[in-house]
Order: C-alpha cells, then structure tokens, then sequence
C-alpha cells in the first residue's frame, strides 16, 4: 500500500504520495495504469530517471463488435492491455523517456507538471528540458516513432479516467516568451493554455515568428496586442484568431493583466520542411475521405 501524506501544493491542500516513494514504485503505477487506457498503443520503450532504467512493452487488445439495424458498422473496446515493465536497459536499442532528476519524476507524479510542458523547448538549440524523448545507442527515431513518443507521452504519464491537465502560471514553463502548459499533443496537434505577463512578448524573435503551421489562438482573460503579417490588432477575452502558415506573427501585454488563452497548434512544424506543406498534406487526408466514402457507398450497394 502507498504511504500518503497531506502536502500543500502552490497553496491548496491535495493528498499525494510522501516524497519517499520509490521511482520505481511510481513507474510501476504509472504501468498499472495504462493497462486500461483506451489510447494506448503497441510500444517497446526505455525509462530513464537518474541512471537507473527500465524497460516497458505494450501489446495493445482491441476487440471489435458490429452495431446497427443491419449490423454493419464496428465499435470497439479497448484493453485492458498487456503492458509489463522491467527493471534494466531494454535488451535492444529504441527511444526513451529521460527524467534525469527525481524532483522532476515527482512533479510529474503530483500534477504539478506535465509531461509535455517539462519538454517544451522554443529551439532544437535550446538546453535540454526537464523531460524529454531520445534514443538510444544504435536506434534513430524516425518521424513515424517519434508519433508514437507523443502520444506515448502523452497518455502514459497521467492516470485516471478523463486525464486530467491542471493548469496555471504555477504549472507553466517558459517557452517563445510566455508561460506554457501543454495540454495535449500529437505529432498532428499540440494545444497549449498560455499566460503572457505585463511588457512580455511571445514570438519577439524574427526567426520564430512563423512556422509551416496554422495557429489558432483562444483569448480567455485578459486583453493585448497581436502583429500578424505586419499589421497590428487589438485582442481581448471572448475572441480566437487564426495565423496561417507562413505568416509572421507576434503578440504583446502592455497592461497589468495576464494575457490568457488556449493555442492550437495544427501539426509538427518539422514535418513541414522537407517539401510537403500543410495544405498539400490536407489535399492528401481530405482524398482518403473520398476515397473511404465511396468504399462505404459501394459496400452499401451490395
């Protein structure tokens, strides 16, 4: 049974796991509870905290069931799945999750962070993060593993049904010059909320004000300016504006009041520069509609 302790956490009393719990303790119930988690997915990874490692497998188990009047459409139930963890280096090289501190494994345990905000990053330059995925010796993640790092990341490190992400400047790290805190990503999606203080600026440098994709900002609280391609506007709590790919953007708070809100992020800028665009990559998803509608249509026939 876990030892839990009452413990004040940035001013609200939570009940949580005393600060003796093993690493390996909390990886063990991190695995216990993906087994149920409807979003996993078949994986053989590493875990990394400090220096010591262990290995994780999962074999997802999905069983699918006909619905309907006629019977012909399929829903299905997932898991529980078979995940099992080791201690030790995988016996074969793959990507990892580094956690190279027990505090950050710990903030990550309490909700204090999460996963994706302790591994933001505003360049591939910058210092490593608190979190993060690499590779072994002898593996080379490729864009389709790296997929499956995010979402990997994403859903093994919370528990519970519903996933809950607590937000706040308290929770937040610093990235393009506002606080973050990743709410979700994938490599085709990342949503953020995000807290810009008085006098700050997200996106001052030149080199990151654009990106291959689009940007849809969400204005909870607070008011400020945006410069968008040049141009500046007035933005405030209770409106969303939308930056295409491509187009310098920029936004500032000169008033007291935080500048709040939610950004969506339309996929991984780096699947961008290398020929295909956004746009060319949605002509390609929008004809698999087509395509699938028709098989649908004709099945229907028959």
């Amino acid at each position: 049974m876990v030892a839990l302790a009452f413990i004040m956490l940035h001013g609200v009393m939570v009940t949580a796991p005393v600060f003796g719990q093993s690493a390996d303790a909390m990886i063990r119930d991190y695995v216990q509870a993906y087994a149920d988690d409807p979003m996993a997915m078949n994986a053989y990874f590493g875990i990394k905290v400090e220096e010591d490692w262990w290995t994780v497998k999962v074999e997802r188990n999905e069983r699918g069931y006909l619905v309907g009047k006629s019977q012909k459409y399929t829903f299905h139930e997932m898991g529980p799945h078979n995940v099992s963890v080791e201690k030790g280096k995988p016996s074969r090289p793959t990507w990892y999750f580094h956690c190279p501190d027990m505090s950050t494994l710990r903030s990550l345990y309490t909700n204090e962070l999460t996963a994706g905000t302790a591994s933001m990053r505003t360049r591939e330059s910058d210092p490593q993060p608190l979190f993060g995925v690499a590779d072994m010796e002898g593996f080379s993640s490729g864009q389709g593993e790296t997929a499956l790092a995010y979402l990997t990341m994403e859903h093994f490190w919370k528990k519970g049904n519903g996933e809950v992400t607590p937000f706040g400047r308290d929770k937040s790290m610093e990235t393009h010059g506002a606080m973050m805190v990743s709410l979700y990503t994938m490599k085709d999606k990342r949503i953020g909320w995000f807290s810009l203080g008085q006098m700050k600026v997200a996106n001052a440098e030149e080199d990151i004000q654009s990106s291959q994709v689009p940007n849809l900002f969400i204005i909870t609280s607070g008011k400020g300016k945006a410069v968008v391609n040049g141009e500046e506007m007035d933005i405030d709590k209770g409106m969303s504006f939308f930056v295409p790919p491509y187009i310098q953007h920029k936004l500032y708070n000169p008033y007291e009041e935080p500048l709040e809100g939610v950004l969506v992020l339309f996929g991984d800028n780096i699947d961008y520069v290398w020929g295909q665009s956004y746009i060319g990559f949605l002509e390609q998803e929008y004809a698999f509609y087509q395509e699938n509608e028709t098989r649908v249509k004709q099945g229907d026939k028959n």
